[in-house]
């Protein structure tokens, strides 16, 4: 879909790479020591009080990129010190120093438990630190309460394996579109995870509905260019049926009806399966099974899907808004 450039840009700072000037302070003392498949936590949100004078005085210190890494953890619940890295360290003059920042901005953020980590590594104790899993500690998660006076204090909850695997599926292929984009001289315009991409629409019963992709994502070919292609990700492990799967492609087919994006944007976004399973042949399998059944169906609309590998979707996207 191409359409002008009227949707809204308010790219949110955790979803830019931060400004590579954005200095961090070491000044503090160390401190004494949602929406998940959950089992109890295991010594997550635990450890001494925090008065509200500590508090304030650990908010008042925070950078300009403090805040934004907590901004990132907070809306993709879960993220790698490699995701934050990405996200936030990218811009620094060699990878190296990136990295080494990076790590040491991570170690001050959990001394003060703005963020936790989570009992597990990704890749295992060979993956050192950049195995580690974040999340929102007490004090981040307090922080962020006080910016909102109508914001509920979360419980957190020690995610299942495979929520957790789905969550930072979703953030690998953020964080890949970004670098992607950076390397091919494309512009990441708007990039939302599940919270912040959702619909809401009204199906043809009257029944209030809510569409729920993976990511939505905006592109440019060029940085400035007044006209960007839009998307909706839906990341799938082969955790699900396919049934299960083609279900949701005729949720996007009921919003597609509604007509809303058409109105307001000009265009309804591409659907892109970023499909992958344990096996490649088992993954390739399923995506030929998948696009099998999307063709039987009626009720699905011809080229508004793409099918793509995981760990290509990313260049796929940027390829096609560059019309590669």
């Amino acid at each position: 879909m191409t359409i002008e450039r009227t949707l809204p840009t308010g790219y949110p700072p955790a979803s830019m790479l931060s400004n590579a000037s954005a200095q961090v302070s070491e000044e503090l003392a160390p401190i004494g020591a949602p929406n998940t498949g959950a089992v109890p936590s295991t010594g997550a949100h635990t450890g001494p009080r925090i008065s509200r004078r500590r508090l304030n005085d650990i908010e008042g210190r925070l950078s300009e990129r403090d805040r934004a890494v907590l901004s990132s953890v907070e809306r993709y619940r879960f993220l790698t010190a490699r995701h934050i890295e990405t996200l936030h360290f990218a811009e620094h003059a060699t990878a190296e120093s990136g990295a080494r920042t990076c790590r040491r901005v991570l170690a001050r953020l959990r001394s003060h438990r703005i963020l936790g980590v989570l009992n597990r590594r990704i890749g295992g104790v060979r993956a050192g630190s950049e195995g580690l899993v974040y999340f929102i500690d007490t004090a981040g998660e307090r922080i962020q309460r006080n910016q909102e006076s109508t914001r509920r204090r979360k419980r957190f909850d020690e995610p299942s394996s495979r929520f957790l695997d789905h969550t930072l599926a979703i953030a690998d292929v953020a964080v890949s579109i970004i670098a992607v984009a950076s390397e091919s001289g494309a512009e990441v315009v708007k990039l939302a995870p599940e919270g912040e991409a959702r619909r809401h629409y009204t199906d043809r019963l009257g029944v209030g509905q809510v569409l729920r992709p993976d990511l939505y994502v905006e592109l440019a070919a060029h940085p400035g260019d007044q006209e960007v292609e839009a998307f909706f990700v839906e990341v799938d492990l082969g955790h699900e049926s396919l049934p299960t799967v083609l279900g949701k492609c005729l949720l996007y087919e009921e919003y597609l009806e509604t007509g809303i994006e058409q109105r307001e944007f000009g265009g309804f976004p591409k659907v892109v399966w970023a499909m992958d399973a344990y096996r490649p042949n088992v993954a390739e399998r399923r995506r030929q099974a998948f696009l099998a059944a999307m063709q039987r169906n009626a009720r699905v609309t011809p080229g508004l899907y793409r099918i793509s590998a995981l760990e290509e979707v990313a260049a796929q996207l940027v390829r096609e808004v560059r019309h590669d």
